[in-house]
């Protein structure tokens, strides 16, 4: 007898026993089936390019870039509570096998396991901007400078969890019967992107346009030096508020409440969120105070706000190096080099607390950093 998964609801198809290959795995002390017509994912790319000659040694690229995903893989129970807080409601409640009499039950219904099933009813799409400016090799400078303005969109990240807030259950939805209450920015999602590496051949020395006339001696001193450089910088990753229980045997994360726009000011490692009314939550189930833009949601319900509703700290580090060969006769010669690795000392935060019922909620300071501290290096080779 197969009994299939549904909600009056909802216009998602349910999945039936027939229509899966169940097996039992012992890690999660419960089952995971797959579709035995799982639909295989297909991506479609697409951009569009053109670049132009600013000068005879410096261009410009500027480029759309897009991409498309169907039929990705996701997660979630398909025996959730089509009504919450009710164990009777799950769909395989009376089933002989995992229902709560059935021979297995401890691993069904009526105990801490599920049914896991891995489908194919996720998304993404990701439309960026992207420019290169590119400076040959001119008058001793040369440089590369990449940009790129983006937005990524999933309603699931897939089987491994991401080191962000409210990424971290496999990908699967809130509520396994609504697949679209959980689109909202991807994980991995970067808004601002850039890099840039450089390298200036510094004019001192014989023959350049300071020290033209130095001695040999001063030459090698100050002469044939080198500096360059690499910058990245990138705006924060999404970050998902969480609290609350919908008591739902669901898969997937319990999300809060969004009443209104978030209103950041005064922001502090301590207050990432702000100092405003609205970055204080409402921690009574199910009541907005007027003015919070996040609350724990009434028991037995969903969360409606989306994934990615806040972000974490932007990240920004800058390398520096400077090298010379000093030529000592015929081909030997000694290379000295010296780096500075996050040379101006940049602190990136790592994510806020994103747990709405968090004592630390909204705090960076103690959730680490991207970034590590300062590092001097002073190398030497020698050639021949």
């Amino acid at each position: 007898t197969t009994k299939s998964v549904s909600t009056p609801n909802t216009a998602e198809e349910g999945v039936t026993a027939s229509d899966t290959s169940v097996q039992y795995s012992s890690s999660n002390n419960g089952y995971t089936a797959y579709p035995l017509n799982i639909q295989p994912a297909y991506v479609q790319e697409f951009n569009l390019t053109a670049e132009y000659a600013v000068t005879r040694t410096m261009s410009l690229q500027a480029g759309y870039v897009g991409e498309t995903g169907q039929h990705i893989e996701d997660y979630g129970n398909v025996n959730q509570y089509t009504i919450n807080n009710d164990g009777t409601s799950a769909p395989f409640y009376n089933s002989q096998y995992i229902g709560v009499n059935g021979i297995d039950s401890a691993l069904g219904v009526g105990g801490n396991g599920g049914l896991l099933i891995t489908e194919s009813r996720a998304m993404m799409n990701y439309n960026a901007l992207q420019a290169v400016l590119r400076q040959r090799l001119s008058h001793g400078l040369e440089y590369t400078v990449n940009y790129t303005y983006g937005k990524a969109m999933t309603n699931s990240l897939g089987n491994y969890a991401l080191n962000v807030g409210g990424y971290g259950s496999a990908g699967a939805f809130q509520n396994y019967y609504d697949s679209g209450a959980s689109d909202g920015p991807a994980g991995y999602d970067i808004k601002h992107n850039v890099s840039a590496t450089g390298v200036y051949a510094l004019p001192v020395g014989r023959g350049k346009e300071y020290f033209s006339s130095a001695s040999r001696v001063l030459d090698e001193i100050v002469g044939g030096w080198k500096v360059s450089t690499a910058v990245i910088a990138y705006s924060g990753f999404p970050e998902t508020i969480l609290g609350g229980s919908n008591n739902s045997n669901s898969y997937g994360p319990n999300r809060v409440n969004q009443y209104r726009k978030l209103k950041v000011m005064g922001r502090n490692h301590a207050n990432w969120f702000g100092t405003d009314t609205s970055a204080v939550p409402c921690l009574t189930a199910g009541v907005d105070n007027g003015t919070c833009a996040f609350g724990v949601p009434a028991n037995n319900t969903f969360g409606t706000s989306h994934n990615g509703s806040v972000r974490s700290p932007d990240y920004f580090n800058v390398d520096m190096s400077a090298f010379k060969d000093f030529h000592l006769f015929e081909s030997h010669m000694i290379g000295f080099r010296f780096d500075a690795f996050n040379a101006f000392n940049i602190v990136s935060y790592g994510n806020p607390d994103t747990g709405i019922n968090d004592s630390n909620f909204g705090n960076v300071s103690l959730q680490g950093t991207r970034s590590v501290e300062r590092h001097l290096q002073f190398s030497a080779k020698y050639t021949f």
